[in-house]
């Protein structure tokens, strides 16, 4: 068995362990719902009034997503206005509290693009969410941290989780950390260790030198060897600083470091080399 075969076969034991230990996850998760579900059922079945009421102010709620019926507020999601209810608003997150929402006649979410908006405002009413697109996915979980919606939050890390491949795993791990997203950012964090090799500096263009460098220093034995094949001066920069006083500077060592970087650079821009990152 060659080298690469065996490369290839951890890579897939890895992948496999990964998939095991997600399985595992849902399968607790899901025990754990089916136990509310059943002590809800329980109380439900006690009270035919409260059962009957209680759907049916559900089915109501829903059926007023974008409708002028008892509408008291408006919401402008990019060019649209989309009429809204404050107490369905209220009831879904304290951000919207009684005393925030007493005085608004108008809520802007301009932090939002229009599609993400308005998907969140259909989640709101109908427990709703198309999940299937990851730009999507990513707003509403971000969305989802910013009004402090935990339900939303765990549907898109999940959606996201099953998502998750070697080009966008970075991507979704920079949001993770972002929103505080922990089950995804752990398995992002895993699935960039198991795929170090196949990782190149486009892969993390769009990360902050900040994050980068802490990433390199939980995952690397050299951060900042790792930081110049990576091109990424900013990094460099951090590693310098932290370790300032374990450097004897010279005019040697700022010429060699210097030289290598820009070679690394003219090497990338022709496509002479693909970065291997780790070592």
């Amino acid at each position: 068995m060659s080298n690469e075969d065996k490369r290839i076969i951890t890579k897939l034991e890895k992948n496999i362990s990964l998939l095991k230990e997600e399985y595992t996850k849902l399968q607790q998760e899901y025990a754990q719902l089916e136990r509310k579900y059943n002590e809800v059922a329980l109380k439900l079945e006690d009270d035919t009034i409260i059962s009957g009421f209680v759907s049916r102010l559900v089915m109501t709620v829903a059926s007023l997503y974008k409708k002028n019926v008892y509408s008291d507020i408006c919401i402008r999601i990019g060019d649209v206005d989309i009429p809204a209810h404050k107490f369905v608003l209220q009831s879904r997150s304290d951000e919207w509290s009684q005393e925030f929402l007493n005085t608004k006649n108008e809520l802007v979410w301009s932090n939002f693009e229009e599609d993400i908006g308005i998907a969140l405002l259909r989640w709101i009413y109908t427990d709703i969410a198309d999940l299937e697109n990851d730009r999507i996915a990513l707003g509403l979980l971000r969305a989802a941290h910013c009004f402090k919606l935990p339900g939303l939050m765990g549907l898109c890390e999940r959606a996201l989780v099953v998502s998750a491949n070697i080009r966008s795993c970075v991507k979704f791990y920079c949001v993770a950390e972002e929103v505080g997203a922990m089950t995804l950012l752990e398995y992002c964090s895993s699935l960039i260790s198991s795929h170090w090799d196949d990782l190149a500096s486009q892969d993390f263009e769009h990360m902050s030198g900040a994050l980068l460098y802490k990433m390199l220093k939980s995952k690397t034995k050299y951060p900042l060897h790792t930081a110049v094949r990576l091109l990424r001066e900013d990094v460099v920069f951090l590693c310098l600083v932290e370790n300032d006083n374990k450097i004897i500077w010279t005019r040697d060592i700022l010429l060699t470091a210097k030289h290598f970087f820009w070679t690394s650079l003219r090497r990338s821009s022709t496509g002479a080399s693909r970065c291997n990152i780790f070592f």
